[in-house]
């Protein structure tokens, strides 16, 4: 297991999406800073258009892959 995996679980290796809800979005550097299980966190959001705050965003190594309704995932 390398340094960046984290809880036992390798960020590279496993198939994990994590929901990430959207609080503040900065277009300039097209990334995303939220909550994953309460825990602060940015993403990137290079593949999406359009996440505004309240967004729950499906992500995975630190990139956001596509949205997701709130009552869709647990947050």
């Amino acid at each position: 297991m390398s340094a960046e995996c984290d809880d036992g679980v390798c960020i590279t290796c496993s198939d994990q999406l994590l929901a990430l809800v959207v609080e503040r979005v900065d277009e300039a550097t097209r990334t995303a800073r939220g909550t994953i299980d309460g825990r602060q966190a940015e993403v990137s959001i290079d593949l999406l258009g359009g996440v505004h705050p309240g967004d729950v965003l499906l992500c995975h190594g630190g990139v956001a892959l596509q949205q997701a309704a709130r009552d869709e995932v647990e947050t």
